[in-house]
């Protein structure tokens, strides 16, 4: 219990940092954050699976990225920032593109060059 909310503090505070940086195309990095949190347990290394809600909310997250490529480059920032901000299990948040049928073409890595999409 002490765990689950010194984590979800630190997802608060990181989300209020976030949240001040407006990337371009009008996307908040912390609007970003909270359409993942059902996928705390996954991206954090604490699940092997991630769950029905966490893929129905990255599923989410995919179609509102793809509204345009400014708003796909904006979001892969945000994940780019979160990644290298909060303890994500790297090769999680690399398996979530397949285990959750995203159509994605974004590796999740701190190292994705998000200008280039």
């Amino acid at each position: 219990m002490a765990l689950s909310m010194i984590r979800l503090g630190l997802i608060l505070i990181v989300m209020v940092l976030l949240s001040k940086h407006h990337v371009s195309a009008q996307v908040d990095c912390g609007n970003v954050i909270v359409k993942l949190i059902n996928c705390e347990s996954f991206l954090f290394g604490y699940s092997n699976q991630p769950s029905p809600q966490c893929c129905a909310s990255a599923q989410d997250l995919v179609q509102a990225a793809n509204a345009s490529k400014d708003v796909l480059k904006a979001t892969c920032r945000c994940l780019k920032n979160a990644v290298q901000t909060l303890p994500v299990n790297l090769s999680n948040a690399a398996r979530i593109t397949p285990l959750c049928h995203l159509n994605l073409d974004i590796p999740i890595s701190p190292s994705v060059d998000c200008d280039s999409l």
